[in-house]
């Protein structure tokens, strides 16, 4: 089964994501890294922070994705972008990617911070009024905790309060950006 990447990345200030420079780093990103690991990439923002960029895509493995970034053309991608962009985080999650609705114009991204109970799933991304859903764990444990994502739609999520097992650790609405 393939393994889903979430990336997290930040602009820094000043630049935005209409800038030439930005445009062009995005669309060779997808270019080069979809050629090399035979998935496409799909770019989201997030609604409330535009500065916040998010990067869905598929790999074989954690291996293939491993030999990608010690890649001559990777290191170049990141040479260029370390002036104007940060990674925050970075996770291998044990959802097939085969499975993520690659068209999808906008997500809902919940991270909860432990395990995942009954009353969490319950309340996190099932009760989004959506279409796909799925969830996963990252696989090589680096980041504790599941990430859902739903398609998204009308969202009424509620968290699981104060002195519950499992809390959300965050819910992100996500629009689709597309680098051309």
């Amino acid at each position: 089964m393939p393994v889903t990447e979430f990336a997290s990345l930040s602009l820094i200030p000043p630049n935005t994501l209409s800038d030439p420079h930005v445009i062009d780093l995005f669309s060779k990103v997808s270019s080069w890294q979809s050629s090399s690991s035979g998935y496409p990439l799909t770019f989201f923002t997030n609604s409330a922070e535009p500065a916040e960029i998010y990067l869905i895509s598929g790999w074989d493995d954690v291996r293939a994705h491993e030999r990608w970034i010690a890649s001559s053309r990777n290191q170049e991608l990141l040479q260029i972008a370390e002036a104007f962009l940060n990674i925050i985080r970075m996770v291998h999650l044990d959802l097939n990617f085969n499975e993520f609705p690659a068209g999808a114009e906008s997500l809902v991204h919940v991270r909860s911070a432990k395990g995942v109970s009954e009353e969490v799933k319950s309340k996190s991304v099932t009760s989004i009024q959506c279409g796909w859903t799925g969830h996963g764990r990252d696989v090589q444990e680096i980041s504790t905790g599941v990430y859902y994502f739903a398609e998204s739609g009308d969202t009424h999520l509620e968290d699981g309060g104060p002195g519950k097992e499992d809390t959300v650790h965050a819910m992100t609405h996500l629009k689709r950006v597309k680098f051309t």
